[in-house]
């Protein structure tokens, strides 16, 4: 399912941008631009000079800025930093702060394109403060502020690396927000680690100094939690994002163990990608109530309610060995079922905490297992056709009439079973990130539950088979499976024992 009706209401990307359109008007676009056989425009999402332009050409077109994205640096997407600051100014409106022209903002961290305080000026006119650690970082956002004139209205001040708050809040300035998109990723084993939680991108973007901080986010917001105690109501409302649900409970318990009340939280939803965005204030609720400032959760466990009532057959594996991130792998499972004619089906549910991809799969015939025979079929002709060497000319004549054969064969049988009204099989699809609380190695789990088809739960089975070869995970898989066996004789020969040593004490009390 994707996340995409979950944005921002006033999220110009809640419809997806015509890339037809950009690549009539700008030639940049044109030459990445990839036009499919049904016509349609399209980008190669896991290339990042791909990004980049896309980036470029969407800031000129939707917001009139000219922005250059620096190499081996971070690519913003738009999407999500949208979100984020229509959530702001969503709490600047709460807080009765309603010209936002008049409001003052920092952006901790704020990056070689500048890419919050660009934004947010440009759509409402206000003062904003950019901080960053990195001095090429700082260059290249000042050349993005001059290239727009934007300097009246944004300053970047450089920043110590140990400090977040420190040095910037000025005495006799008034500071209604600050903002934040922390690095998400601890620096041991940093380089195993960033493909896969970047922002909701497939190509892998960003150097070091932007992607890690000693600690990993959790530790990044903890300080700065901390560093906001010393200031208090300098700032009317601190905000922050972070890209890790398990971090959300462990920040609102920080905020509870320093007796900070006044605070709330949100979802950022995009693609197939969430976020969370976390505010608090030290100013009394009578004067700006955060705790019913308006929110997006998708509420409710009617997913996870109905994957443990149906027991779904499930595939479960580590996220880094074959996709770096969630987009990717729907993606590959898209294209997956395109190549077996299988329909996707938007799920009619209701709102939700899955943080996921959901659909409804319709399989007309068993397309799965003809492709795995067509390949084991393949792999028979090359070991004939090595066999028989010598006989090149008629081995390749009656290969051709066996492979034709066979294949009419098979098209028949597919066409006869075509022929049937009922699909084959009709199946409920999860595919959702399985996070690890003290490792950042996460796990994919898919789960597929059965509706109906005439084909019953062996239909399900073997289709369930075939994605684990196709996904290249049954040495996981086996792996799983036998430590859930080895758990299971655990707990019968603890439970065997149990019942001898009950029947022994019936015997001697007897």
């Amino acid at each position: 399912m994707s996340l995409r009706k979950f944005m921002h209401p006033r999220n110009k990307y809640k419809k997806v941008p015509d890339f037809k359109e950009l690549a009539l008007l700008y030639p940049e676009f044109r030459k990445i631009a990839i036009t499919n056989l049904a016509g349609k425009v399209k980008i190669d999402f896991k290339n990042e000079e791909s990004l980049k332009v896309l980036t470029e050409v969407l800031l000129k077109h939707d917001f009139n800025l000219n922005v250059k994205v620096p190499p081996n640096k971070l690519v913003p997407t738009l999407p999500l930093r949208l979100n984020y600051i229509l959530w702001i100014e969503d709490l600047m409106t709460h807080a009765s702060f309603n010209e936002m022209k008049k409001v003052h903002g920092i952006d901790i961290g704020t990056g070689a394109i500048c890419i919050y305080p660009l934004l947010i000026t440009k759509m409402y006119g206000n003062q904003m403060i950019g901080t960053e650690v990195d001095e090429t970082s700082i260059q290249t956002a000042v050349e993005n502020i001059e290239n727009n004139n934007l300097q009246h209205l944004i300053k970047v001040l450089k920043v110590n690396e140990e400090t977040i708050l420190k040095g910037i809040l000025e005495e006799d300035k008034v500071y209604h927000f600050t903002m934040c998109n922390p690095p998400f990723f601890e620096i041991e084993g940093m380089s195993e680690k960033v493909v896969k939680r970047l922002p909701p991108r497939n190509a892998p973007t960003g150097n070091e100094t932007e992607l890690t901080v000693q600690g990993g986010e959790r530790a990044f917001v903890t300080q700065m939690i901390e560093e906001s105690m010393e200031f208090k109501e300098r700032v009317k409302i601190y905000t922050t994002m972070f890209g890790r649900r398990s971090n959300l409970l462990f920040l609102l318990k920080l905020l509870k163990k320093k007796n900070i009340e006044n605070a709330t939280w949100t979802e950022f939803c995009q693609g197939h990608t969430k976020r969370w965005g976390l505010a608090w204030s030290f100013l009394s609720k009578d004067i700006i109530d955060l705790t019913n400032a308006p929110v997006i959760r998708k509420s409710g466990d009617y997913i996870a309610r109905l994957l443990k009532e149906q027991r779904p057959a499930e595939i479960q594996f580590p996220m880094r060995h074959k996709f770096s991130s969630l987009d990717h792998l729907v993606r590959f499972l898209e294209e997956t079922m395109e190549e077996l004619h299988v329909q996707i089906k938007e799920l009619n549910l209701p709102i939700d905490d899955f943080n996921g991809w959901s659909c409804q799969l319709i399989a007309q015939e068993n397309t799965w297992s003809y492709a795995r025979r067509k390949r084991r079929l393949a792999q028979r002709l090359i070991n004939q056709s090595k066999e028989n060497e010598t006989e090149c000319t008629t081995d390749d004549k009656n290969d051709d009439t066996r492979n034709n054969s066979i294949e009419e064969r098979v098209e028949t049988s597919m066409e006869e079973q075509s022929v049937t009204k009922q699909p084959l099989l009709i199946c409920s699809f999860f595919v959702e990130v399985v996070e690890h609380e003290e490792s950042e190695d996460d796990d994919v789990k898919i789960s597929i539950v059965y509706e109906k088809g005439t084909g019953g739960k062996n239909a399900l089975e073997t289709f369930r088979q075939y994605l684990i070869n196709k996904l290249d995970v049954r040495e996981h898989f086996q792996k799983r499976q036998a430590k859930s066996n080895k758990k299971k004789r655990k707990r019968l020969k603890t439970s065997d024992n149990e019942k001898k040593s009950f029947a022994s004490d019936d015997v001697e009390s007897a």
